[in-house]
Formats: structure tokens, C-alpha cells, sequence
């Protein structure tokens, strides 16, 4: 996405840059066509990104509603797993009450299973004494033996007492036996009741605890699409501003060419009008714009080079007139501000231009011309009319004396370098 706005700025600029230059007659005639379409290019793409940016606010809602719902489902399970945890613990503390439980019952099954180990060695000394002594038959010797009927009534009550003893000591025996066996039955069914239950609940958590990673997994996911989303607006928003100032520096530009059209159009004519009045000559064609630094600042052919000439440094070139009778346009090689549009004693009518170009000052000087047609403190586009060629000042005959300089112009001439650099002639 940010390689893409650079490659919009650099293409916008490089665009805007190649129709703010000023252009030949041919070219201006196209560039507010030019400028026009840039704009409505311009235009359609802000239409575009503020769909995207409608459509990523609308993706935004909609995923800010489904970590809503996420959110909520993740609130419910962790609701559930707190349940099922205090469920899980209340289980755990039944299963150890349970165990502690059944080793009471067990304290309770050791006490009975001596009590009955202990019948158990009563009834068989019973036995082994009935068997020794005849059975039944010698309780019939104890009644029979009685020495009176007083006597009689006491073993026959003692004797009835033994067999009432007999059967409850096995009555007892069994009922423990009996008791013995329920007990451990219902400890074992409520054991494995409880273990049963707690192996659900201890289910139930694991599954939730599945759930609840995945639907905070699917939040998290949720998150990160959210953030991707916002970086994705942000840009698209960026865009959308860089385009906005774009599409308004085109307007203007296209209200400033406009303007500069009606100017230059004016100068035109005012300019069509004072060589009708001063000149019987017609007007020549002015030079063929350039893309470079600097264009050709009159058309002709090349009379003298810049270097020493005459044991001194002629610190420009010349472009003559040639014997033509037409005026000879001089233009602005590139845009800049007239800091000198007057007579001087060497230069005749001459005109200096500070231009910035890529940061650095440079200057450029216009001499010997017949008359001039800008004045001082006045910005000037390149290919803009500034006069024609003449013959003032030192001059030995019609032509243009064309100087470059690094920097501002001095009385040395110092900062002067060879025009050819940046002109073709």
C-alpha cells in the first residue's frame, strides 16, 4: 500500500511538474486540456478510495460485531466453567466425604465382623457342648433333675432363658451379617455414583475449556484483522487527503494558467501593437520550447563563444541576427524574476532573470536588444516574450550577447559559466 501512494506522488508530481512548465504556442494550446483531464483523473481515483474507505468502514462495523458476539460467547463459557468447576469441587468434597464416609463404615464393619467372629466361636462352643452332652435331651435332665417343684420352675425358666438367648444370639448374627452386607452395598453404589458424576463434570469442563480456546483464538484472529483493517484505512485515508490537495493544486494551477494565458495573451497583443506602430518589420517565430533546464532564448546561429576574446573574457555567447528583417523574439530561457529590464551604457537595453533551480540560484542576462518587454520585479514564464534582438549599447551589429551565471550576476562576471552547457546552438 505505501509503495503504491509513492508511486501515485512521484507519477502525480512528475505529471504536474511536466504541465506547469511553460510550453511553446503548439503546447499551451493543450495544456489546460492537460490539466483538466489530470484533474478528473484525480477525481475518479478519490471516488475509488472513498469507496475503499467506505467499504473498510463498513468491514470495521462487521467485525467489530462479530468479536461483540465472540466476546459474549466467551463471557458464557467462562460463566459455565465457573459453574462447572464450583460443581466439580462440590463433587470432589462429596467423593472425599463419601470415602471418609465408608472408612467410618469400615471402622463400623470391622467392630461388627469381630462381634460376629465372636457368635460365630459362641454358637460353635453351642454346638460342640449339645453334641457332647446329647442335645436337647439334656435340657430334659435339667427339668427332670429338679429336687422340688420350686426347683422345677427355676430350670424349666432357666432353661426356656438358654433357648431364648440361643435364638437371639442367632437372630443378632444374622441381622448383622444382614446389615453387614448393606452397608458395604450402599457405600460402593453412592462411590461409584459420585465418581461417575464427577468424571461428567470433569468431561464437561474439558470440553469447555476447548471452546473457550477456540472461540479466544477466534477473537484473537478477530483483533488482528481489526488492526490490519484500521492500518489499511488510515492509508486509504492518507490517500485520500494527498489526492484532495492534489486535485486543489490543479485548480489552481489551471486558475494561475488561465490567468497567465489572459496575461500573456494581453502582452501579446500590446506587444503586436507597439511593433505595428514602431516597426514596419514583421514579427519573427520566437524559439522551439525545450524540456531542459534552459531553452534557446532566440532563434539564429551561434557568432561568438563564450571564453577570452580581445585579451578578455566575453563572458557569454552570440546569437545573430543574420539579415533578417523580420524582429527577432527574445524569451525567458527559464522562469524566474526580472531584477534588471533598463538601458546600460555596455549591455544597450539588456534584462537579468534570477531563476531557483533544484535549490540553486542562477541568473540569466539579455543584451543588446532594440526594446524590451518586461519590466523590473516582474515574473516571467519560460518562452515568455522579454524583447527583440537589436543592435544597442556596444554592439557591432544586430544580435543577442546571451549570458548564464552560478549565482547572483556581478560586475566581474565571475560566477559566469559557458551557456553551451545548457543551450544548443
Amino acid at each position: 500500500m505505501k509503495q503504491r501512494f509513492l508511486t501515485l506522488g512521484i507519477g502525480i508530481i512528475l505529471g504536474c511538474s511536466s504541465l506547469l512548465m511553460p510550453m511553446s504556442s503548439t503546447a499551451n494550446a493543450a495544456t489546460n486540456k492537460q490539466l483538466e483531464e489530470k484533474k478528473k483523473a484525480i477525481q475518479e481515483k478519490r471516488s475509488n478510495v472513498q469507496s475503499e474507505i467506505s467499504q473498510k468502514k463498513d468491514d470495521l462495523v462487521q467485525i467489530g460485531e462479530e468479536k461483540s458476539a465472540v466476546q459474549k460467547e466467551l463471557d458464557k463459557l467462562e460463566l459455565t466453567i465457573a459453574d462447572t468447576e464450583n460443581k466439580i469441587k462440590e463433587k470432589e468434597a462429596q467423593i472425599a466425604a463419601a470415602k471418609e464416609e465408608i472408612k467410618k463404615l469400615q471402622q463400623e464393619i470391622a467392630i461388627l465382623k469381630e462381634q460376629i467372629k465372636k457368635r460365630d466361636e459362641l454358637l460353635k462352643e453351642r454346638i460342640r457342648s449339645i453334641q457332647e452332652n446329647g442335645g436337647v435331651i439334656n435340657y430334659l435332665d435339667v427339668l427332670l433333675g429338679a429336687q422340688s417343684f420350686s426347683d422345677f420352675i427355676n430350670r424349666v425358666s432357666a432353661v426356656t432363658s438358654f433357648m431364648e438367648a440361643d435364638r437371639d444370639l442367632l437372630r443378632m448374627h444374622q441381622e448383622d451379617k444382614a446389615l453387614l452386607d448393606k452397608k458395604e452395598a450402599e457405600a460402593q453404589k453412592q462411590l461409584e455414583e459420585l465418581n461417575k458424576k464427577l468424571a461428567e463434570l470433569e468431561g464437561m469442563k474439558k470440553k469447555l475449556d476447548g471452546q473457550y480456546v477456540e472461540r479466544n483464538k477466534l477473537l484473537a484472529e478477530l483483533k488482528e484483522q481489526e488492526k490490519d483493517m484500521h492500518e489499511e484505512l488510515l492509508e486509504f485515508e492518507d490517500e485520500a487527503a494527498i489526492l484532495a490537495a492534489q486535485e486543489q493544486a490543479i485548480k489552481r494551477e489551471i486558475e494561475a494558467w488561465n490567468k497567465r494565458q489572459r496575461e500573456l495573451e494581453e502582452q501579446r497583443k500590446k506587444q503586436a501593437a507597439k511593433q505595428k506602430n514602431n516597426q514596419g518589420n514583421k514579427v519573427g517565430a520566437a524559439p522551439e520550447m525545450t524540456n531542459g533546464v534552459f531553452m534557446n532564448p532566440a532563434t539564429g546561429r551561434l557568432t561568438s563563444h563564450y571564453g577570452q576574446r580581445w585579451g578578455r573574457l566575453h563572458s557569454g555567447i552570440d546569437i545573430g541576427k543574420g539579415g533578417r528583417t523580420e524582429a527577432v523574439p527574445i524569451v525567458a530561457a527559464a522562469s524566474g524574476e526580472v531584477i534588471k529590464a533598463n538601458f546600460d551604457r555596455s549591455y544597450g537595453n539588456v534584462v537579468m532573470i534570477t531563476h531557483v533551480i533544484d535549490g540553486q540560484v542562477m541568473t540569466t542576462v539579455y543584451g543588446h536588444m532594440e526594446s524590451l518587454s518586461v519590466s523590473n520585479g516582474q515574473r516571467v514564464e519560460k518562452g515568455q516574450l522579454l524583447g527583440y534582438m537589436g543592435n544597442t549599447g556596444h554592439s557591432t551589429g544586430p544580435h543577442l550577447h546571451f549570458e548564464i551565471h552560478h549565482g547572483p550576476w556581478n560586475g566581474s562576471r565571475s560566477n559566469s559559466v559557458n551557456p553551451l552547457k545548457y543551450v544548443n546552438y
